[in-house]
């Protein structure tokens, strides 16, 4: 029913029509308790051993709050704009902060967070091969550009998508910062390779489980 609702507003329009008549201030408590009880539940409703991939899940979007954080920062700021200080000092920090690898994590949090979870959950019970398979699938949307990958131009943040090169149109304006992230997609792929090893070793020697892990 909650997705009919949505469904309907944003299909008619109505989204700015509520936006003023509801206050942001009331708006906002509403998803500040939300967003507790979606945390709380996502703790309670997983066994206890995949806390972890829970804990480890939620990274990325802290992430993407550090980097809308960052990016407002400099709106307000005045002085050199984001893609300036990238292009000068791409391991520029903000209060110990790398900002190149905040946004980094940023991109694509969601299929992110879903994806290395669900490598955490999958390593803890030790199912080698599907943790292996999720790496790939984190490989392809990283090397699509869908993951990781970014083009900072201003103090505006976007994503940038990989298929481009494809086409022929890889060049970008003067000034913009770029960042596709295919070493990134590397490290997937390797560690799918380490996970497929430990799933063939593991077969080959299984280990005796221990009653209650």
């Amino acid at each position: 029913m909650n997705g009919v609702v949505i469904t309907a507003i944003c299909l008619t329009g109505t989204l700015p029509l509520m936006g003023a008549i509801i206050p942001v201030q009331a708006g906002m408590a509403i998803v500040f308790w939300v967003g507790i009880i979606i945390t709380a539940q996502a703790f309670q409703a997983t066994p206890s051993q995949h806390a972890p991939a829970v804990a480890i899940g939620l990274f990325p979007a802290i992430a993407a709050w550090g980097a809308t954080v960052v990016e407002g920062a400099f709106r307000v700021s005045g002085g050199k704009t984001l893609s300036e200080t990238l292009n000068a000092f791409p391991a520029e920090q903000a209060n110990g902060f790398l900002i190149h690898g905040l946004i980094a994590v940023e991109r694509g949090s969601i299929f992110t967070c879903m994806i290395i979870a669900a490598i955490s959950v999958f390593l803890i019970d030790r199912k080698f091969y599907s943790a292996g398979i999720w790496a790939l699938v984190a490989a392809g949307l990283t090397a699509l550009g869908l993951m990781h990958a970014f083009q900072v131009s201003g103090n505006d943040i976007n994503y940038l998508f990989n298929i481009d090169l494809l086409l022929g149109r890889g060049e970008l304006p003067e000034g913009v910062y770029s960042y596709r992230a295919f070493n990134i997609a590397l490290g997937y792929l390797l560690s799918a390779g380490a996970f497929f090893a430990c799933g063939w070793v593991n077969a080959r020697h299984p280990r005796e489980m221990v009653e209650g892990h």
